[in-house]
This record gives C-alpha cells, structure tokens and sequence, in this order.
C-alpha cells in the first residue's frame, strides 16, 4: 500500500491558540494551499480517501474528493490531539494561569494527558488502530489518501520510522504538505516527508 499523509491547510483562527480538537475551519489561504497541492498530483486516482473528522480536515479532503470523484471516509482516529480544557485557549494564557500543570505536561507530553485530554501516546494508538484497519482491508498495490493534522501524521510516522516518540517533533509537518508511506508485507518505507508536492514514483 501506498499511504499519502496530508495535513490540512491554515486554519481561520487567532495565532497562539491551543488549536488540538477545536474545531477550526480553513482559511481563504489554506483552501487555497490544499488547492495547489491537489493539483500537483499525476498519478492514478487513489483508492480510498480517509479524513479526520474535524472541519478543517474534512473542508480539505473535499477538496480531494472533487479531484477524484471518490467519498472521504472520515475517522475520529485521525484527529489532532485533544488538549482538553486547555483546547481553544491561548497558550500564554494557560501558562500563566495553569503553570503547574503546564510546566508537568510540558516535561512528559508524550505519556502526560492535558487536563481532561489526552498525550500523544494516546494519539499512537489510536492513529495505529486506524492504520491496523486500513492494512487489514487494502493490497500492496492499492494507493491510500489521508488528510490529518501535524500530531496524528507524526504519529503515523512514528509507527512506520519506529521513532521513538519522543523524536516526533523533530518531523516539520507544514500546513498543505504531503508524507508518503510505503508498506509491503509489513515493511514500511517513508519515501518522503513535509512535501509542498506530490512526488511520483
């Protein structure tokens, strides 16, 4: 199977917020990034085309369903990571009046739940389960299409690199740009990440 990761483009909100599973559409220029990079791709039409649930994301894989007259199937599993009661807040606002808290998170974010959240272990195992399920159900050959968001793709990425977690950050994942995953009898290849274009090949 061929796997392409797309993070969704710019979102319409004020800068600094704690965007996780706030619900946040497109902006005018990130329609237009997502625009731009579907155009960019040559190849056959994907087979199936999967999409978080979350506005943003599913504003995005409308995009690519235009493209290639197919349904987006929209997972849960493919969500952000839910920051809980910090989620839509301004981070120098959570710093300030939940410091504790904040500084523990900070320290062990990848087993540490935001308040009332989740950490991005929990994001590895559900974006697993999603990528399980897809496995169990496509062939070497089929091509797969995802739009996501920067903490479910790094996750993905984790699982196909064998990254330790704590690595996952030093993946860039910009707005609109594309990760490939290649898998054939359970190895994987990551053929290219953080991509303004699709590649061919």
């Amino acid at each position: 199977m061929d796997l392409i990761l797309v993070r969704h483009g710019d979102v319409d909100a004020a800068p600094g917020l704690c965007l996780g599973q706030t619900d946040a559409p497109l902006s005018a220029s990130g329609f237009g990034a997502v625009q731009q990079l579907a155009a960019s791709w040559t190849e056959s039409a994907p087979r199936f085309l999967f999409s978080s649930d979350l506005k943003r994301a599913q504003q995005a894989a409308q995009i690519f369903a235009a493209r290639f007259a197919i349904e987006p199937l929209f997972d849960a599993r493919l969500r952000e990571v839910d920051l809980g009661d910090w989620d839509g807040k301004r981070w120098e606002d959570v710093m300030r009046s939940d410091a504790a808290r904040y500084e523990h998170w900070s320290a062990n974010w990848v087993i540490q739940e935001a308040p009332g959240g989740e950490s991005f272990a929990d994001v590895i195992r559900r974006t697993g389960a999603w990528l399980a399920s897809v496995l169990a159900s496509t062939r070497d050959e089929d091509t797969v299409l995802a739009v996501a968001h920067a903490g479910s793709i790094r996750a993905l990425l984790c699982h196909a690199l064998g990254l330790p977690a704590q690595r996952a950050y030093a993946l860039r994942i910009d707005h609109a740009h594309a990760a490939h995953i290649r898998t054939r009898a359970g190895q994987f290849e990551v053929s290219y990440v953080n991509a303004s274009r699709f590649e061919s090949g």
